[in-house]
């Protein structure tokens, strides 16, 4: 596996976390609160959560959601499950987007 995180990603994102301070900490405050088990389990929630970061094609993302769904117990089929979700979300996006050029033709 590639290393996504390279240390000068690493350095600047540490800058960020200086720099945003409180904002930055209300928002990892939002994603453990929004990410914990409730009516939806962690691997449930972290599986929706590679599917959107496919759909909107997040690498650091979909590395981190990845390996965070394999640690809550989501199999090989399942990640593949989401993934043709967002390929059919995103397909479907196209779709939608693009009947409206068939509005020129009424």
């Amino acid at each position: 596996m590639t290393e996504l995180f390279y240390n000068d990603y690493l350095k600047a994102s540490e800058k960020y976390k200086q720099n945003a301070g409180a904002a930055n900490e209300a928002y990892a405050a939002w994603k453990t609160q929004v990410m914990a088990a409730g009516a939806l389990d962690k691997k449930t929630k972290e599986l929706m959560a590679l599917t959107a970061a496919c759909a909107i094609q997040c690498e650091y993302c979909i590395d981190s959601h990845a390996q965070k769904a394999k640690a809550y117990g989501a199999t090989e089929k399942e990640v593949a499950e989401a993934i043709m979700v967002a390929a059919i979300v995103k397909a479907g996006t196209a779709i939608s987007y693009g009947v409206k050029a068939l509005e020129h033709y009424e």
